[in-house]
């Protein structure tokens, strides 16, 4: 994704993207030293064990100056409320001038680092593995060729292979993290469903490469308006979402109404054929009636649905709930 401000479309009304064109990834690995740097290196932490394994090679940054606590309550900064086996504040990661540091928080089942009890601060060293309840990491800075390694694993975990989006297990992930946080501190949340018009029509003409091609060439097209802080993922076959985090019904609307524009002026060429293609929006927010991230996917899709049945190519906002 680009930290690029809405309205900034590279593109013109008439590009014409080639059916045949094909996405090609590289990951690029090299040696780069084993020993922790120090002073303003950055540093990982890889979830290598986990009751859950869908939470396998999950990652948390560890930046110079940090104080990252690891807890079940989910005011710690990593938030394991799913693992009972973790105190509420089990650990601290403390990034110093010249070394990373853990501690214990007087959790009751212990930290351990390489087997061994933390009964007090101890300094980190590139894998070495730590363990705070049922939950084991590695750590690892970024200058380690493991760690290229495990990036190069994890990317192609969370990402779709056909389009390089987020995939639907990272879109989920994001979801349910960002849906606590706004609900722990009343901070707004937007989601945006959107699919493909006519998309079996697309496939019958060019063939399913075809189609291929056009869900690539959207998702590129779509991603140069997406913030950092936003996350837009492949949910479906042709249906895609963006999370929009300190989000308010009215900026997701005008959002999905550039993504909408954007769609409708591409266009695919393909066996002396262009087509172009167009897209129905579903938006809505976060409400005091909203407990579980599903009520807020379930708004967002009835206004998806209202779209289609209002002509397609077009975005409709969920009507929020009246109070009695």
């Amino acid at each position: 994704m680009t930290d690029r401000p809405y309205g900034t479309n590279p593109r013109s009304a008439t590009d014409v993207l080639p059916l045949a064109s094909s996405m090609e990834v590289t990951v690029h690995d090299s040696a780069l030293g084993e020993q922790f740097q120090g002073r303003g290196a950055e540093a990982n932490l890889i979830v290598i064990a986990h009751p859950d394994p869908r939470s396998l090679g999950r990652r948390y940054r560890v930046t110079p100056g940090s104080v990252l606590e690891i807890g079940r309550s989910l005011q710690t900064e990593i938030s394991f409320p799913e693992v009972p086996s973790i105190s509420r504040r089990h650990a601290r990661l403390i990034y110093r001038e010249d070394a990373i540091m853990l501690e214990d928080l007087g959790s009751r089942n212990g930290t351990y680092l390489n087997e061994e009890q933390v009964t007090e601060a101890r300094p980190l060293q590139s894998g070495d593995r730590f363990q705070a309840g049922a939950v084991v990491f590695k750590f690892l800075h970024e200058a380690d060729t493991e760690n290229a390694y495990h990036e190069a694993i994890y990317e192609l975990v969370i990402r779709d292979g056909l389009t390089n989006l987020y995939n639907r297990r990272k879109f989920h992930h994001e979801f349910e993290r960002e849906f606590a946080r706004a609900r722990r501190y009343g901070r707004p949340l937007a989601l945006i469903i959107f699919d493909v018009d006519h998309f079996k029509r697309l496939n019958d003409t060019f063939g399913h490469l075809g189609g291929d091609a056009v869900l690539r060439g959207l998702a590129h097209a779509v991603e140069e308006l997406i913030r950092q802080e936003q996350v837009l993922a492949r949910v479906g076959g042709e249906e895609f979402a963006v999370l929009c985090p300190e989000t308010q019904a009215e900026g997701a609307r005008v959002l999905a109404e550039k993504l909408r524009k954007v769609i409708e002026r591409l266009a695919f060429s393909g066996s002396g054929t262009t087509s172009r293609v167009t897209c129905s929006f579903g938006v809505a927010v976060l409400e005091a009636s909203m407990p579980h991230p599903d009520g807020l996917y379930a708004a967002a899709d009835r206004a998806l649905y209202l779209a289609k049945a209002g002509g397609r190519n077009c975005v409709v906002v969920a009507e929020a709930e009246k109070k009695e």
